[in-house]
């Protein structure tokens, strides 16, 4: 069986400099639809290499869902709390692992292997129904 951490090294390889192309498409767009998909190709980009940069990575042991933050500035911290130190700043759309919820905290990974703790409204969700309920709004 091939060495997953190889092939993601490859496909990144592949992938990363289309990025710039993707720009060019995006700085090519005119007009309000032409330019709304062409950033949202961009984007997909984006997230696609941080996905690819994670999967050369040593994953989490425990493990929740895959998400992203999903507003500008979020704070990761060292512990779940705001007064807990200041790790760094997250972009919106940066991928996340949620390795679990703690109270209004969601301990995460980002791309680079960095783990701490962030907002948990400020993390949005994919996947099999496990994120927490104020994310399911249908279920009661």
């Amino acid at each position: 069986m091939a060495n997953i951490k190889k092939l993601s090294a490859d496909l990144l390889a592949v992938e990363e400099p289309l990025l710039e192309s993707y720009r060019e498409l995006q700085n090519a767009a005119s007009g309000k639809v032409a330019t709304s998909l062409c950033a949202s190709v961009c984007e997909a980009q984006k997230s696609q290499l941080e996905y690819l940069r994670f999967l050369g990575e040593d994953l989490p042991a425990e493990f929740v869902a895959v998400g992203a933050i999903s507003a500008n500035s979020v704070k990761l911290r060292q512990g779940p709390g705001g007064t807990s130190p200041l790790i760094s700043e997250l972009p919106a759309g940066l991928p996340v692992i949620v390795m679990s919820w703690s109270g209004y905290w969601a301990a995460v990974q980002i791309p680079g292997g960095q783990k701490g703790y962030v907002f948990r409204d400020y993390v949005r969700v994919e996947g099999d129904g496990k994120s927490p309920g104020w994310q399911r709004p249908n279920e009661r």
